[in-house]
């Protein structure tokens, strides 16, 4: 793998977009403004909308970009479909993720690549803070349940991914030949168009690591992500909850299918667990009923996956009758 000492080595950062216009404006903004790297990189903007789509908004950030940038158009609906194609597109040897909801911090790209560069890691995963300047309600456990919202923290030391531990897509960087090794993103898992399903970050950095990648945490590369107010709201926050849960059993849904239920008794043993934990807290706190809430909802999820397969067993098993 190539080192900082290399002056050959090329970044190829895929930016997929769907109807985010402004935040894509602000994405391409933080990306005019990083730092220097060390290192050649190129911009790959993967429009998954259908056209004009973000053609304005790319064509008039493209002028202030300091590095070369194209724009392609994937019309497969799914965030997976729009990844897929960046990393065919990508020509660098190190493939850097980032989303359009999200803006980085001028030294991001030259923090999250270094350990790569140097050899320490073949892949790197950093922080994703929401939006500060945004008011949080009362009920808002930010630490509990703002990773529905896609808050990213693993503490504050550079270091090794622990076994369960991964990156997400809004701020990660894969080595190509690794990353292609894998297979892609999965189809059945992240979003797709208004359905917020989620996953695909998981499943990515466990194959990547199957595939004997070495994958580290980079708090210092920062982003920071927007936080709507049309997110934050009970309603949205339940029912990306209920996503969650549905994407956890299908990101496991292998040895789901081989377990008596569908796996069901998986989520409810997590329920118990994460019932204990509310209590613990204490429900009289407006954010932990709403943590409770939400963990209800992800239940919720799951089981309406391991449902769907008892239903299914059902109905092949009547056919063959």
């Amino acid at each position: 793998m190539p080192d900082a000492s290399l002056g050959g080595t090329v970044v190829t950062l895929i930016l997929p977009t769907y109807r985010r216009p402004d935040g894509l404006g602000r994405a391409l903004r933080g990306l005019a403004g990083q730092r220097d790297p060390g290192v050649t990189w190129e911009i790959v903007v993967i429009d998954n909308d259908d056209p004009p789509g973000a053609e304005d908004v790319f064509a008039a950030a493209e002028r202030e970009l300091p590095v070369a940038a194209r724009y392609i158009r994937e019309p497969i609906r799914g965030s997976a479909h729009a990844r897929n194609r960046g990393i065919a597109e990508a020509t660098g040897d190190i493939i850097v993720m980032m989303d359009d909801d999200v803006e980085p911090d001028p030294g991001w790209l030259a923090l999250l690549i270094e350990p790569i560069l140097a050899g320490r890691a073949d892949g790197t995963g950093g922080r994703v803070v929401l939006d500060p300047q945004v008011k949080r309600p009362e009920w808002f456990d930010e630490v509990g349940i703002g990773g529905y919202l896609a808050r990213w923290d693993l503490g504050s030391d550079e270091r090794p991914l622990a076994d369960a531990e991964i990156v997400v897509t809004s701020n990660c960087a894969y080595r190509r030949d690794i990353l292609r090794r894998t297979g892609g993103f999965d189809p059945e898992l992240g979003p797709r168009g208004t359905t917020p399903l989620v996953g695909d970050d998981a499943l990515i950095t466990r194959r990547f690591r199957e595939q004997g990648g070495r994958v580290s945490w980079v708090p210092a590369a920062l982003v920071v992500h927007e936080l709507p107010c049309t997110r934050l709201n009970r309603r949205y926050l339940l029912r990306r909850a209920y996503a969650q849960g549905r994407s956890d059993w299908i990101l496991n849904r292998s040895s789901h299918r081989a377990r008596r239920f569908g796996g069901a008794r998986v989520a409810l043993s997590w329920l118990r667990i994460e019932l204990g934990r509310r209590r613990i807290e204490g429900l009289g706190s407006p954010s932990t009923r709403f943590h409770l809430a939400a963990d209800l909802a992800r239940t919720a999820g799951a089981l309406r996956e391991a449902a769907a397969l008892g239903s299914s067993r059902t109905r092949r098993g009547r056919i063959r009758e």
